[in-house]
């Protein structure tokens, strides 16, 4: 049976150059990142169909943009000049499930970063209910009752809001890889093996598109023009690990080197 492979199509280039051979497999509130070289910062908190305001921290004093899937503006504001943190009020409350266009926008440069927001419905608790249960003998009859609730929540018990930052594998006989997101230079890609590293993707555009809080879609765009897509799933706030469009964790075959379940953390 052949090995399970799975990794980024943007990877392929750098073990051509390593001399070795590999294959690609390529998709809450849902957000999703739009990152381009030198935009502005942008992080926003969640949205709900109770919000009269959306909140969040941008690039000190750049223009806050919100907008419809029309594209018609419904509110705007500005970035603290001081902190970055802004609040932009809304006109009226927004339906669950439409998607709203957040914009961080320069107006000096004129670079801008957006996110789009999923509306959501307010946060709900599941409570479960066990019915009662009943034994009769000839003589006599005993009745037993229990009741008992339990809440259970789907929701990670932590929060990710953005890639941005450098991750880095643990060696695996002598194999390691990192990935750099970052909001002004873009996605960068190293792959090393012993001491030969390859730098396959430099400064890419990328955008994220977060099927769950912690299940996301990394769509790639070299500056060649070439395209690329990758899943990830948060492990924890500091580690992901690479899936397949199912969410399904997948080991990574490089050549002669072991198939492994390769895990990133994020570097301090």
């Amino acid at each position: 049976m052949k090995k399970l492979a799975v990794l980024t199509a943007s990877l392929v280039a750098v073990f051509g150059f390593l001399g070795l051979a590999t294959s690609t497999q390529a998709s809450a509130a849902t957000k999703t990142t739009t990152v381009a070289t030198n935009s502005p910062s942008l992080k926003v908190n969640s949205v709900y169909s109770t919000s009269t305001k959306i909140t969040g921290k941008a690039t000190k004093g750049v223009s806050i943009i919100v907008r419809n899937a029309k594209n018609k503006t419904i509110a705007t504001s500005t970035a603290s000049k001081k902190t970055g943190a802004y609040t932009v009020k809304l006109s009226s409350k927004l339906k669950a499930g439409t998607k709203i266009y957040v914009y961080a926008r320069n107006t000096t440069t004129k670079h801008y970063f957006y996110r789009i927001i999923t509306v959501q419905s307010p946060k709900t608790t599941t409570t479960k209910t066990t019915t009662t249960s009943s034994k009769t003998s000839s003589k006599t009859t005993t009745t037993k009752s229990t009741t008992s609730s339990k809440t259970t929540s789907k929701a990670a018990s932590f929060k990710v809001s953005t890639p941005t930052g450098t991750w880095q594998t643990k060696t695996y006989k002598g194999w390691a890889m990192k990935f750099d997101f970052s909001q002004k230079t873009g996605l960068n890609e190293y792959v090393t093996y012993g001491k030969k590293t390859a730098h396959p993707v430099k400064n890419a555009t990328y955008s994220v598109d977060a099927k769950t809080p912690t299940f996301w879609k990394v769509n790639v765009k070299a500056k060649n023009g070439d395209k690329s897509t990758f899943y990830m799933r948060f492990t924890a706030k500091n580690k992901f690990v690479l899936v397949n469009s199912k969410n399904q964790r997948v080991k990574l075959s490089v050549g002669k080197a072991p198939a492994s379940y390769y895990i990133f953390t994020l570097q301090k």
